[in-house]
């Protein structure tokens, strides 16, 4: 049997269906509301495209520099997602609000930037990121390495992994983020920084609250259940004396 979970990980699925970033619903049809050129530089023009999710009704924009428009009929996910190289929301799902505010919009920047290929925005918006989540947990210690080993400490039930990422790259052995002294942290670098924080905020932000809600709907179903059966032998002990005294009726 074929796996094509590899398209969950792309916008568009085919021409008719795509996976929308703000209800998170796969494979739902969407419809192209609106697309325009317009001159990105002196001899070079892009193409906007505002794309609208058929179940929620949201729209997400799209840059490329290709006219994929004209072209659509043949393209299939490959070819659509290929020659898009900015969208917005900059991430493929919208980061989960159970994620602090200010952890989201900096993590949205920093997607932004590496889009648009601004390492030294996305850089700095990477290690803010770790100071806000140290100062929230208030982990200790004066440097980015230091605060990334007291959280893998305070947060024992996140996979170390993505703290070890964090520590791993060399570029972040370096508190410099300004333009005379920055030290050049290459995309393929920040591509897996981003990844590992959008993992640990999810464990750390969302996952507890989907064990408790999971949790509590096994509870609820148990009461709902407990429920019927006393509700039953309640009905059943009511007859059982009704027949046992017949006088009484």
């Amino acid at each position: 049997m074929p796996d094509d979970s590899k398209l969950d990980a792309l916008y568009f699925i085919d021409r008719y269906r795509y996976n929308c970033p703000y209800c998170n619903r796969r494979h739902v049809t969407y419809a192209i509301t609106w697309t325009h050129f317009f001159d990105w530089t002196y001899n070079k023009r892009c193409l906007v495209i505002f794309v609208k999710c058929e179940s929620c009704g949201k729209e997400s924009m799209h840059l490329t520099y290709g006219d994929i428009v004209s072209t659509y009929n043949s393209f299939n996910a490959k070819d659509i997602d290929s020659q898009i190289f900015y969208s917005v929301p900059s991430s493929f799902h919208v980061i989960d609000e159970r994620i602090p505010a200010k952890l989201r919009e900096l993590l949205d920047e920093a997607q932004g930037c590496l889009k648009s290929n601004f390492l030294t925005g996305a850089s700095a918006c990477v290690r803010k990121i770790v100071y806000e989540l140290a100062r929230l947990n208030q982990a200790e210690g004066a440097k980015y390495d230091e605060r990334i080993r007291n959280l893998k400490k305070q947060l024992p039930n996140v996979e170390p992994e993505y703290f070890d990422t964090l520590l791993n790259i060399q570029q972040l052995t370096s508190d410099k983020v300004h333009e005379d002294s920055y030290d050049g942290w290459e995309s393929r670098h920040l591509k897996i920084l981003i990844a590992a924080l959008v993992e640990a905020l999810h464990e750390i932000y969302v996952m507890p609250k989907e064990r408790e809600r999971r949790r509590q709907e096994v509870l609820d179903l148990r009461n709902k259940v407990l429920e019927a059966r006393n509700s039953k032998q309640e009905t059943s002990e009511s007859t059982n004396q009704q027949t046992d005294n017949p006088s009484e009726n």
